[in-house]
């Protein structure tokens, strides 16, 4: 998960059910049927091994974990839904650019120019295809500071409610507020997806910013903007918006009206923005760079529905399956560079889920009446990249979508599971409640603070489909080496995965 990406308010959680997993069913005409723990555990160990190497984007690992997808779709004797009749969906995304010669980026103010120097106080972490670009200088841009560039109305805070980025470069914070507080609307001390720069890049373009700068946050010492990790990272990024990485030292020295350090203590202390436009400031950067391409793949099964007046109707069953690697910018250990970063949790757990959904709904006594697609998407945590590329190449459209399942980071269960996702019109929680039939899991709506940007089931909201995202929440072992399979609660992961497809099967035979 991007972060990454907060999902969830702790002090708006309302409890809206009690899970029944029994193999009794779920009543009317979906059950019986579960998900075996052990049967999930065989799939975790396989994509969370260090075999995989952390299945980075553009790496062996990844496409050695997509072959594993495919073939257990095959396996369930489901119908390729991918190009060229092959499971497999490939698409184009961009490696971390090389910047061409000596380029600088220049802030003009009262005080004067400032230069910042390429490699050493700043650094891109994505700057658009030159090609498609027709000019190689960025033009000054007026400047804004906007905290830590979240827009969160769902949690009562919005960086952006008061000012106006349009055509404007947006300095942000890196993380989020209150990181160090226990009882933070933003999930206490576990970083949300909202830390996720991509999150922060796609609010700001989403507001017509022109350019995104990320300086660190100043509570945290370590300024880790040139940090050797940064242009070496394997994973790729696809921001709607250039995004450079700047030193703090060099910004405070650019901008010295703008105290970074006072205004991070006033919005931890009140949880009020403090944005401000910088009208007597301008950015500018020579953007040249060179970019390479490569592909990665969503792997997408399907299981044909049997009434031929709904199969031409899917319900999509999905979870990204690609991680970190190594670690790189996106890992919360940033001294663990060229560490294994498994992903058990996020999101082999989610992964593992969908192959065993698949082959409970193949081998189950009779189809559904609509179609069930069982989506991996790739690139997830360098933007949605697999499922943004699905939803506009999709086995069946968007309009013919009855809703997306979305199994993200469903291995932390612990007596309880989150359900956040844009699902008013399916009437969930009147469904889940039906399947309290013995108390098994707590269920909690975090739909009030959920940020469909955070999880492969953002596109599909987008594109105007019912969702439900199934999420365990954060820990301590998130974007970390830690995140491996021997802490996962393969059995209540089994339990959601189960409750998860009943649901898919109710959705299937609904009128």
């Amino acid at each position: 998960m991007p972060l990454p990406t907060a999902r969830l308010r702790r002090s708006t959680l309302s409890t809206i059910g009690v899970l029944a997993l029994a193999v009794a069913g779920l009543g009317g005409q979906s059950g019986p049927y579960r998900v075996a723990p052990e049967r999930l555990l065989k799939h975790l160990t396989f994509l969370a091994s260090d075999d995989l190497a952390g299945r980075a984007n553009g790496s062996p690992g990844l496409e050695r974990a997509a072959d594993y997808v495919a073939a257990q779709f095959r396996d369930a004797r489901l119908v390729p839904g991918g190009d060229a009749g092959s499971y497999f969906q490939p698409f184009a995304v961009t490696m971390p650019p090389e910047a061409v010669g000596q380029r600088t980026m220049t802030i003009a103010g009262p005080e004067g120019e400032t230069r910042f120097r390429l490699g050493m106080e700043f650094h891109p972490l994505f700057v658009r295809d030159p090609e498609l670009d027709e000019e190689d200088v960025f033009e000054p841009a007026a400047l804004v500071f906007a905290g830590y560039g979240i827009s969160a109305p769902g949690l009562g805070y919005d960086d952006y409610g008061a000012v106006d980025v349009r055509g404007k470069a947006v300095i942000v914070f890196t993380h989020e507020p209150q990181e160090d507080d226990s009882t933070s609307v933003f999930n206490g001390t576990a970083l949300t997806p909202y830390a996720d720069i991509a999150t922060k890049a796609a609010h700001a373009a989403d507001r017509g910013a022109r350019l995104l700068v990320v300086v660190e946050d100043p509570r945290h010492i370590v300024d880790r903007a040139l940090a050797p990790d940064w242009p070496s990272d394997p994973q790729i990024d696809d921001l709607r918006v250039p995004v450079l990485r700047v030193d703090r030292t060099r910004l405070a020295q650019a901008l010295p009206k703008l105290d970074l350090r006072m205004l991070a203590r006033r919005i931890d202390a009140s949880l009020r923005p403090q944005s401000v436009a910088l009208d007597t400031a301008t950015l500018t950067f020579d953007r040249a760079t060179a970019v390479t391409r490569f592909r990665v793949r969503n792997v997408v099964g399907v299981l044909r529905g049997s009434d031929p007046a709904r199969a031409g109707e899917a319900i999509v069953i999905g979870a990204h399956y690609d991680h970190l690697g190594l670690g790189g910018r996106f890992s919360m250990a940033p001294t663990a560079q060229g560490a294994v970063h498994n992903g058990a949790d996020d999101n082999a757990s989610g992964t593992a889920a969908v192959l065993e959904m698949a082959r409970v709904a193949a081998t189950r006594g009779r189809r559904f009446p609509r179609t069930l697609v069982f989506a991996a998407f790739a690139a997830e945590e360098i933007g949605l990249l697999g499922s943004k590329h699905y939803v506009r190449h999709a086995a069946l459209p968007p309009s013919r979508t009855v809703a997306m399942i979305n199994l993200d980071m469903i291995g932390r269960s612990r007596g309880r599971v989150l359900i956040g996702g844009n699902h008013a019109s399916l009437d969930v929680r009147s469904r889940l409640q039906r399947l309290a039939l013995r108390p098994s899991l707590r269920l909690d709506d975090f739909a009030e603070g959920y940020d469909g940007d955070s999880s492969d089931d953002g596109p599909f909201a987008q594109a105007g489909v019912p969702t439900v995202c199934f999420f365990t929440g954060f820990h301590g072992d998130y974007h970390r080496p830690s995140d491996d399979w021997v802490n996962v609660d393969v059995k209540g992961a089994a339990e959601i995965a189960t409750m998860a497809l009943r649901l898919a099967g109710e959705l299937a035979e609904r009128r």
